[in-house]
């Protein structure tokens, strides 16, 4: 057994849920209050504000299975929305047609699930997007973010980054690229935000709590339920937080590089094909930036400006 420090935050911090990736209606969910230092309100329009305060960095058992899995430094996170869903295939395959006549140009075209044919219309579904690189991925964010009226977030040169290159990995201008911090458009999320999320919120949580029946095959396809197949996103039960399939269904590209490289980016959350060890809040893996995958895809997160400027 290995001890292992969990993510903490030690400041006040706000995380609101925004939507728009899936067509499905959302599920309703209650407003609760669960602790002194915790308070999450879900309003009616499917927006959450929680307020939260850790004034200590916990620590934790965990068997060997999760000894390098979560993150493993205190971080302070500041306020910022993070979709429901994992991007669907139909939102990506949107911004994607909108993007080639803009002037953005993508490495992949993407699949829907993964079982679609790359680059083909949507087919009525709200499967996640797969086969799309973290270069992709990136693009895509700043494109999405231009279609919505939003300022990109990701630049090169000065320039807003609008190329998925083919260059060496480490070479690319995406994984070079310098962050916005004052923009207001989509962005992959940190591990730190992805892992705070995955956990509803609570860092001192054990990594099935963010479950609150604590019945993984209620909230993640994983492979014990799948059949070997990637699902259309809220088909399961939504986690504490509101966010569906954190768990399971498809790998989530996240921006931090592996340890020591930037050839080598973050994904979180497992796939239809892990077992249930796979697909906790602390599951990642990492993968070169030009590679892509059947079981991989992503969902984005923006800053909170106006509660970030507040503070």
């Amino acid at each position: 057994m290995k001890k292992l420090t969990i993510l903490s935050i030690s400041a006040l911090l706000a995380a609101m849920i925004f939507t728009g990736c899936a067509s499905k209606p959302k599920k309703s969910v209650s407003t609760k209050s669960e602790s002194k230092k915790r308070v999450i309100f879900i309003s009616k329009n499917g927006f959450s504000k929680n307020l939260i305060e850790f004034v200590e960095t916990p620590t934790a058992e965990r068997d060997s299975a999760f000894s390098k899995a979560s993150v493993e430094q205190p971080v302070d996170l500041m306020a910022f929305y993070i979709a429901q869903t994992e991007t669907t295939y139909t939102r990506w395959y949107e911004v994607y047609t909108w993007a080639k006549d803009n002037g953005y140009t993508f490495a992949n075209p993407g699949r829907e699930g993964n079982k679609g044919v790359d680059g083909a219309a949507p087919t009525g579904t709200n499967q996640p997007v797969t086969m799309i690189s973290w270069r992709d991925a990136i693009v895509w964010c700043n494109a999405a973010s231009e279609k919505d009226g939003l300022g990109p977030v990701y630049k090169y040169n000065g320039a807003v980054l609008k190329e998925a290159d083919t260059a060496k990995d480490g070479d690319g201008k995406a994984e070079n690229a310098i962050i916005d911090l004052t923009a207001d458009g989509y962005r992959l999320p940190t591990e730190a935000e992805w892992e705070f999320a995955a956990r509803g919120g609570d860092p001192a949580s054990e990594i099935w709590a963010n479950i609150s029946n604590k019945n993984l095959a209620s909230v993640a396809w994983y492979s014990d339920n799948s059949d070997g197949v990637t699902h259309d996103v809220m088909t399961k039960d939504a986690n504490t937080f509101g966010m569906y399939d954190m768990n399971g269904n498809a790998w989530e590209w996240c921006y931090n590089a592996w340890p020591a490289s930037i050839q080598r980016r973050i994904m979180r959350g497992g796939s239809y094909r892990k077992t249930a060890e796979g697909v906790t809040a602390v599951s990642k893996d990492a993968a070169p930036v030009t590679r892509v995958y059947d079981d991989v895809g992503f969902r984005v997160v923006k800053y909170a400006l106006s509660a970030r400027d507040a503070k």
